[in-house]
């Protein structure tokens, strides 16, 4: 059943949730929109499109102590990082949500990254449909839509004067107020998005891995890394310990398969040694890898990766491109 909420409703309820749960909601940082812990309400974005970043920092932030190494009196201690609160996520589009559901698979699979698990199992997500489409979004060519529900916990759109409210978990109906009505109003329909064809890029990817498709395209690729960075299904890290007063923090940090060491073993023999071969990995990973392991591709279709890149390589033309030069292959 669909029930309303005016937006003083939502913002009621939202300061209530302050009260007793960490709030994490779209905020401005310096001119872009962030996912941020808030400490009031009113620091929260309603009016935005995307951010700039994913949510995934919540549950894999960009860099954390995951373990800390204590020595006292000739003893020596683990102490693995904890979550002390549980939290929202107020705001995230259907494809941030399934950007979550897809890191799922690699990061609770055991044996599961603890930390990761306990941020999942103690946060509910509060999504919120999309009202208009940005050039550079295609989510509904990667199996989700702007106002899917299946990967959040509650859903709410926009209505001129105030919000649908679906409760789709057991998790999300026991967060909800006891007061809404039942909406009896028409649902907006969702904005049409661009489609990217896919159907026959799993089998392009097997037929192209030594084509020199991927250096050509490599020459443009500046290792900046944002691709990753902006990501909402890349979750690839680094580990360093740091001496800290005597005692050992044993840090997390994103990486990227960009990055010219991604792939050097302790021998010092590094086979993604050329920028063809890490952006080839890249794609690989999301188009094929993935899919194979955990039978979805690792891409949600938001667009950022296209928005951001600083030379346009772009996910929509290489999936293109990839069909069209199979094609090409098997007419010649």
């Amino acid at each position: 059943m669909n029930l309303f909420a005016s937006k003083d409703d939502i913002i009621r309820w939202l300061d209530s949730l302050l009260q007793e749960r960490i709030v994490v909601a779209p905020v401005r940082v310096q001119g872009l929109t962030m996912f941020q812990p808030i400490s009031k309400v009113e620091e929260i974005v309603f009016d935005f499109d995307n951010t700039t970043l994913s949510p995934k920092g919540w549950f894999l932030p960009p860099s954390e102590t995951i373990l800390s190494v204590q020595r006292d009196d000739g003893q020596t201690k683990l102490v693995p990082a904890v979550v002390e609160r549980d939290a929202v996520i107020f705001g995230l589009h259907p494809c941030d949500a399934k950007g979550i559901a897809i890191m799922d698979s690699p990061l609770l699979e055991e044996p599961c990254d603890a930390l990761y698990r306990e941020r999942r199992a103690r946060t509910t997500l509060i999504g919120l449909a999309c009202r208009q489409a940005q050039p550079e979004c295609f989510c509904t060519s990667m199996g989700t839509a702007p106002d899917d529900p299946s990967n959040v916990d509650i859903l709410l759109t926009e209505v001129e004067d105030g919000y649908i409210v679906q409760a789709v978990t057991e998790k999300g109906e026991r967060l909800l107020p006891k007061n809404l009505a039942e909406y009896k109003g028409a649902v907006p329909t969702p904005p049409k998005l661009q489609t990217v064809p896919t159907e026959e890029v799993i089998p392009a990817m097997r037929e192209l891995f030594n084509n020199p498709y991927w250096e050509r395209l490599a020459d443009r690729c500046l290792h900046c890394n944002i691709c990753a960075y902006v990501c909402h299904t890349c979750y690839c890290f680094d580990v360093r310990d740091y001496p800290d007063k005597g005692n050992i923090e044993r840090v997390r940090s994103w990486e990227s398969c960009q990055s010219p060491g991604f792939g050097r073993t302790a021998g010092g023999d590094n086979p993604l040694a050329t920028k063809g071969a890490r952006l080839r990995q890249r794609f690989y990973h999301k188009l094929l890898y993935f899919p194979e392991q955990f039978q979805d591709v690792a891409c949600v279709g938001c667009g950022r990766c296209v928005k951001s890149c600083p030379v346009n390589i772009d996910i929509r033309e290489i999936i293109s491109d990839l069909q069209q030069l199979t094609e090409a292959k098997s007419g010649s």
